[in-house]
This record gives structure tokens, C-alpha cells and sequence, in this order.
């Protein structure tokens, strides 16, 4: 079996820098990552066609069975705040497109699985490329304009609409649709053929407690003295950043400081603020660090808060539960569907930014220790998103793809 995959977005494991206006941070991109090498470590042969980056080759092997081509159309290198570049995934879809379209007649994919980010562009590879190719459509929604997404900006609310049409085109072209949520299901339902819940996974064996040495040796690295709230994602309008500046002062009347991991488009806006506010020995931004850092990133924070404007799905959550690190989170998208298990009481209302500091400032009180035990929200999320229960859906819904294609399929 052969899978073509095609995303916009995709981790490069092998990369200890990514620039910011190549988006260098994000769910979508590492649990597409995910899901590809625990497949291909299954056998199942996969090729990726996403967007890279200047210094990444075009076309490598990352692993057997997990091939990775980077493509972009040549474009001008003009700055965006909501894309990083304007036009960055217009030219994937375009150089996408443009290299599917010699392969109409000749190729040896058995499925197509797309993963969709919310976008204009995905969504037209999406309704496009199965049709080129011939081949069975599997789409996973990493981010669903029918059912969680707010446009940010005014040419972003004239094109919702547009993306909204497209999305339910591509869901109801898909043989299965892939939702992160209960939520967004419930809005594909009645346009997919079959909508099947498959959420994101967390790796536990990177994603744990880790030695306290190398915990103290990166609080020294990045010079943190203090009891620290953390705050790991994107620097984006959405991520809810705005929400971190009157935290950090907040913080700073207790003798706590803010840490930021990170990057993003909208970064020298949060360090501009942050300089307003005469903040800058109180909050610590690293930018961008590989994700085989995170952990210990998390684990070198009290908390981790999330205050969202809107998430699909909120991955952030699961990998802080699984270092033994609680979540203070805006109950936007899918974080009331993880926390609501096991944290229910830190969950605040979106947008409450009171709320948000008065909740943070309890657990530093240590007024939920026991619902926060560490040894408690790692067994929740062990139960729940674990690599091998997820895969193994993913890799039925590509076996039921094959039987209802009419291509000979390789083994």
C-alpha cells in the first residue's frame, strides 16, 4: 500500500531552526508528523508533499517507508501577520497541483489523505487532486470552517464563506472524514459519506516527567528564577497572546515569572507589549525550540495556560497532561472535551482574562493539588490519545479505502 499525503503543514524532526514566516509552530504540524512515522514504522509506504523552507532539501527519506518533497511555487518574500508570508500556502497548492497533474495517468498511490488546515488553498487540493489521481479520498479537518474557525481579519471574513462552500465540497467528495472533536463531527455529519472521531495522540515516552538535573539545567540556560507559568505555541492572534501581558504583571505582584516557547509572525508585537508594560525581566520568550525540547520546557513551568481564541483541538493539553504539568485554558474548540475529564475546574470562560490570572494564581496556590497530581494526569492521557489506538484507526480507514478502490493495490 502506498499513501500520498498532502498538508500544508508538517514537522521537519531533523531541523533545530525553522523561521518564523515558514510557521513554525503548531499542532497540525507535529501530529501530522506523528501519525506519518508511527505508519511507516507499520510499513505503510507514504509519500508527503508539504511546504519546506530555505536550506531543507526538496525532495529526502526521512525514515523507510516516510518520504518528504517540499513544495513551493517561486513567490516574493513579503510579510504577513496572519500567514507568515503572503501567499505561502497558495504556492504549495499551486506547486502541489502542478506536479499531481503529470501523474494523472501514471502513479502508484492506493489513497489520497489530505489534511486540512482551515484554508482556501487545502481545500481546493482537496477538491481537486482526488479527481486528478483517481483515487480514494480520506480528509482529515485539523481545523474546520464549518464548525470552530473565527476569521481574524477582513479579507479573512470575506473569504469564510468561500472556504466554508469548499469544506463541505471536499468533506462530502471524501470517502471518510477524519474529525479531531465530537464538536466538529456533529457539523460534517450531515455532508460526509462516513465521519469517523480520531483525535490527536501524544507520544508518552518523549512526552514524561523528565530528570530534575535536566530540568535545572534548562531553567539555567534560559535564566528562569522563579516559580514559572508557562505558555507554548504559536505567536498568533488566535493563541490568544494578548491575554499573557496582564498575566505576566499579575505574576509578577506574586514573584512569579511568564515563559514563552515559541514563535511566530506576531512576536515583536508580544515583545513590544511586553517592553510597554516593563515586563522584560519578569517574561522569557525562546522562540522556536525542537519539539523533543518541549518536555522539558513544560516541565520546567508550574502550569501551562491556553488562552485560545479558538483551537480545533488544543494538542498543547494532552502533551502538557502527559509530562505532569496542568492546563489553565479558555473552554474554547476542543479543550472542554480533554479537560472536562480530569481538570474540569480550570476551564474558564473564552476571553475572561480576570478569571484566567485567578485561576492561575489558585493552583500556584496550591488550592487543586490533588486533581493536579502529576502521576493522575499522565495515566488520563495514557487511556485516552495514545499513538497506537489512533494509528490503528487510521490504518483500517486506508485498508477500507483499498477495498472500495478499483486500482490494483501493491502489498
Amino acid at each position: 500500500m502506498k499513501v500520498l499525503k498532502l498538508t500544508p503543514f508538517f514537522h521537519h524532526p531533523d531541523v533545530d531552526s525553522w523561521p518564523a514566516a515558514y510557521d513554525s509552530v503548531g499542532g497540525m504540524q507535529i501530529q501530522t508528523w506523528r501519525q506519518a512515522v508511527w505508519l511507516a514504522q507499520k510499513g505503510i509506504n507514504q509519500h508527503v508533499m508539504t511546504i519546506g523552507f530555505p536550506g531543507l532539501p526538496k525532495q529526502r527519506l526521512l525514515q523507510p517507508f516516510l518520504s518528504v518533497e517540499c513544495l513551493l511555487l517561486p513567490m516574493l518574500h513579503i510579510p504577513s501577520e496572519f500567514s507568515g508570508l503572503i501567499g505561502l500556502t497558495q504556492s504549495w497548492a499551486l506547486a502541489t497541483l502542478a506536479a499531481l497533474f503529470p501523474k494523472r495517468r501514471k502513479h502508484d498511490f492506493d489513497v489520497v489523505h489530505i489534511h486540512l488546515d482551515g484554508q482556501i488553498p487545502a481545500l481546493l487540493v482537496a477538491c481537486l487532486a482526488p479527481g486528478l489521481l483517481r483515487c480514494p479520498l480520506i480528509l482529515t479537518v485539523h481545523c474546520s470552517r464549518l464548525a470552530v474557525y473565527t476569521p481574524h481579519s477582513w479579507l479573512d471574513k470575506v473569504q469564510h464563506r468561500l472556504a466554508g462552500w469548499l469544506e463541505r465540497k471536499a468533506v462530502s467528495s471524501a470517502l471518510t472524514v477524519v474529525a479531531l472533536t465530537q464538536r466538529t463531527a456533529s457539523q460534517l455529519i450531515d455532508d460526509a459519506r462516513r465521519v469517523e472521531i480520531i483525535p490527536d495522540v501524544v507520544d508518552t515516552t518523549q512526552f514524561a516527567p523528565p530528570p530534575q538535573e535536566a530540568i535545572t539545567a534548562f531553567r539555567k540556560h534560559h535564566n528562569l528564577r522563579r516559580k514559572t507559568v508557562g505558555f507554548v505555541g504559536r505567536i498568533a492572534k488566535e493563541k490568544g497572546w494578548k491575554h499573557l501581558i496582564p498575566l505576566a504583571q499579575a505574576l509578577r505582584e506574586q514573584e512569579c515569572e511568564l515563559l514563552i516557547v515559541g514563535d511566530g509572525t506576531q512576536r515583536d508585537r508580544l515583545q513590544h507589549g511586553i517592553d510597554k508594560a516593563g515586563l522584560k525581566e519578569w517574561v522569557t520568550v525562546t522562540g522556536f525550540i525542537p519539539n523533543h525540547e518541549v518536555p522539558l520546557a513544560m516541565s520546567a513551568c508550574r502550569l501551562i495556560v491556553m488562552p485560545s481564541a479558538y483551537e480545533e483541538f488544543g494538542g498543547v493539553s494532552i502533551e502538557a497532561l502527559a509530562t505532569g504539568v496542568p492546563v489553565v485554558a479558555f473552554a474554547v474548540g476542543g479543550l472542554p472535551e480533554i479537560l472536562r475529564g480530569i481538570t474540569p475546574d480550570l476551564l474558564i470562560a473564552p476571553e475572561d482574562t480576570r478569571a484566567l490570572i485567578a485561576r492561575v494564581q489558585a493552583v500556584l496556590a496550591g488550592h487543586h493539588s490533588q486533581s493536579i497530581a502529576p502521576d493522575r494526569l499522565r495515566a488520563y492521557v495514557k487511556q485516552r490519545y495514545d499513538p497506537s489506538v489512533m494509528g490503528a484507526q487510521i490504518l483500517s480507514l486506508y485498508q477500507l479505502a483499498l477495498s472500495n478502490s478499483t486500482r490494483p493495490v501493491r502489498r
